[in-house]
Parts: C-alpha cells; structure tokens; sequence
C-alpha cells in the first residue's frame, strides 16, 4: 500500500481514490497507509534524552539519503522511502487520538 503512484504504473488509481467518504479515505489511511510506512521502523528506549534522539534521527536520515547508500540499495533493488522520526512520531500521536467510533470501524474492517 502506497500513498504515491509506482513510477512504472503512474495511472493506476490509488486505493484511497476509490474512498466514496471521509470516513472511508481515513479508514484506508489509518488501516493500510499508516501500518504500511511504520512497517520498517527502528526505535529508541523511553526516556533516551531528546538530544540523543535528533543525533540518532539525524544520522540515520543521513544514511538512508547518502548518494552511495542509494547507489548500493539500487543494486539490491530496494526501494528506499525513509519516513523521518518526525512524521513517524506525528503518525503514532493520530492513532491515538482516534474517535471510539473510528476505532471500532477500523477493527471492523481488519477482521
């Protein structure tokens, strides 16, 4: 589940374009586009102290942004779509600020 259409398949529609309502586009984003960007994630201990966070952050961005890094996951065909700490962070925050009912559909349409 991707957000942004495959380079090589540009107009084939994105699930989200066949939501009818805004409770259906969030279902999707929260069901499929969320869980799909934090499947790779890398995390911290709590209580790590929020400088070593950004240096972690930072560092690990990076990486995954180094030409020569980019170079060798070309090789290995991977793709390499970092999410930063940030949006991850921003991304965990909205889960649990979700409606019950929102909840309720969401477990609904998982089952």
């Amino acid at each position: 589940m991707t957000t942004q259409p495959h380079p090589d398949l540009p107009k084939v529609p994105l699930a989200i374009n066949f939501a009818r309502t805004e409770d259906e586009r969030q279902l999707i984003q929260l069901g499929t586009y969320d869980p799909a960007a934090m499947n790779r994630l890398y995390v911290l201990p709590p209580g790590t102290p929020k400088d070593i966070v950004q240096i972690v952050r930072k560092a690990f961005m990076d990486t995954l942004n180094d030409p020569d890094f980019k170079v060798d996951a070309k090789k290995s065909k991977l793709d390499i779509e970092p999410m930063s700490g940030e949006e991850l962070a921003k991304t965990v925050a909205a889960l649990f600020k979700l409606k019950p009912a929102m909840v309720a559909k969401l477990k609904e349409a998982l089952k």
